[in-house]
């Protein structure tokens, strides 16, 4: 599977299909005519967008008119004209509405509010939202990438590091991961990253052993104040701070290695627990990457919240996680498409799950916490692997075929 390497482009989205959006029913003018519609092709754009669209469908012979009735921010940064401020605009349903965007310099989200009023009666109120500077989106070739869920206290952020040359790849910079954290809890709810050893662990160094503070060299930031404080280690016995990226998948240099020790990376984990049973996981895991030509393994490892406990930190209250869990997708041999291309008998996937506590290392194995994607969503309330197919999506997030996993 190869892994995608590209730029990122003027237009990106955080979300992975278009939401239709209805404020009223529109008329039916004739028996078998469509209800009217209007939708923006992205809800949700990065600070540098600059184009978006507004879709119009509906009876033949209907026209509508869609007007910016607020944007937020200090300045006007919506417009239906390139060159100057122009607030409303009319046209035939079926035709194109194109909004152009200033790129968003500040520190805040910003939204903008669009009325679209079709002469059959039908109305919607359509919501633009561009992100702070600095903001990057997900690519559609980003495999592990999951759902991002409307939370005031979550804050999705992709690290990106520069990866030096090897004998496979030419080096340059690429994502190391991204996170959701959440602000109240002090703790991602997942990591999501890839797995390629030809590219993340070669050559293999070291580890660094450097745990600290994302230093908000890269947007959005994540305050410090709102950071776990585990310099020294989370100051309670039986807990160790477990890697959800483990740094052992990120041995190509020091850059990338070091992010891994981002208190955003962390997790508090029993420690029997992260040295055995986790980290043997966290071994096969890196296996399944493989060295093959294509195989690129997307992964998401996450906690789950099943009880209120907690670990005092001098930045908050740190929550405990009850389970601890991946999930995992993959394709069959080296086809070389991107995953959203591929059907469901292209693909494996499965999940781990285990509760956060001692497990005897000489009783329990990986192949003990083997279940499906599903239940992971389930457990969660997180949708995985977005860039899937949804015609595929269920009939591969069911999958828990323990021989597709070798050594397992």
């Amino acid at each position: 599977m190869m892994l995608k390497i590209k730029q990122i482009g003027a237009l990106l989205v955080t979300m992975s299909a278009m939401l239709v959006l209805f404020a009223g029913c529109g008329d039916k003018e004739d028996e078998g005519d469509k209800e009217s519609l209007a939708t923006l092709v992205a809800e949700t754009v990065s600070s540098s967008t600059t184009t978006n669209r507004i879709s119009t469908q509906g009876p033949s012979g209907i026209t509508f008119e869609a007007q910016i009735v607020s944007q937020g921010g200090d300045t006007e940064w919506c417009s239906f004209d390139l060159n100057k401020q122009v607030s409303s605009v009319g046209g035939n349903v079926g035709d194109p509405v194109y909004l152009y965007l200033k790129q968003n310099s500040s520190d805040a989200d910003r939204k903008a509010t669009i009325d679209v009023t079709y002469t059959n009666g039908y109305s919607t109120s359509l919501t633009l939202t561009q992100k702070a500077a600095g903001f990057i989106d997900y690519d559609r070739s980003w495999g592990e990438q999951p759902e991002y869920r409307s939370n005031d206290a979550y804050i999705y952020k992709t690290y990106f590091a520069t990866f030096v040359s090897n004998q496979f790849f030419s080096g340059g910079k690429l994502r190391n991961y991204s996170v959701c954290y959440d602000l109240d809890k002090h703790i991602s709810h997942w990591v999501a990253y890839p797995i390629f050893r030809k590219v993340y662990e070669t050559p293999a160094l070291s580890r660094v052993n450097a745990f600290g503070y994302d230093p908000n060299d890269q947007m959005p930031v994540i305050p410090i104040s709102d950071q776990q404080y585990i310099d020294r280690g989370y100051g309670v016995s039986g807990y160790d701070r477990g890697h959800m990226l483990p740094q052992a998948s990120r041995y190509n240099n020091y850059e990338p290695n070091r992010m891994t020790y981002y208190a955003t990376n962390m997790m508090p984990q029993n420690s029997t627990f992260n040295q055995k049973l986790w980290a043997g996981l966290e071994g096969k895991v890196r296996g399944w990457g493989g060295m093959g030509k294509y195989d690129t393994l997307y992964v998401v490892t996450g906690a789950a919240f099943k009880n209120s406990k907690t670990i005092n930190n001098a930045n908050g209250p740190i929550a405990v996680p009850s389970h601890c869990w991946k999930v995992l997708l993959r394709q069959r041999g080296d086809l070389n498409k991107q995953i959203s291309e591929c059907t469901a008998d292209e693909l494996k996937a499965i999940g781990f799950l285990f509760t956060n506590e001692y497990h005897d290392p000489d009783t329990t194995s990986p192949r003990d916490g083997v279940c499906t994607v599903k239940e992971i969503e389930e457990l969660t309330g997180f949708t995985f692997f977005r860039n899937l197919d949804p015609a595929v999506a269920d009939a591969v997030k069911t999958q828990k075929n323990i021989s597709d996993w070798s050594g397992l």
